[in-house]
């Protein structure tokens, strides 16, 4: 994406700001390096089996529930910047 926007004469982050996913490997070394937003995949995944079991069986207990809320962590690198018009 930062390849392809560049490419195109976008400059990042003054034109637009890119976020990725689950801090892959290489994203501090990107240009610019990506900001990337983690959260806890194995965590999600029991949660999600829990939520799908308990709308399959819900006589077996444990409650129901439509909705988690799951931590996550945000890691600011050179790739997001103020919106253009707000600096």
């Amino acid at each position: 994406m930062l390849q392809r926007l560049c490419e195109r004469g976008i400059r990042v982050p003054a034109d637009i700001s890119v976020v990725g996913c689950d801090d892959i490997i290489g994203a501090d070394f990107c240009n610019p390096p990506l900001t990337t937003m983690t959260s806890p995949i194995e965590h999600a995944g029991r949660v999600a089996v829990s939520m799908l079991l308990a709308q399959l069986n819900p006589l077996a207990g444990g409650g129901s529930r439509s909705r988690s809320l799951m931590p996550t962590h945000l890691t600011v690198r050179g790739s997001t910047g103020a919106a253009p018009g707000t600096r």
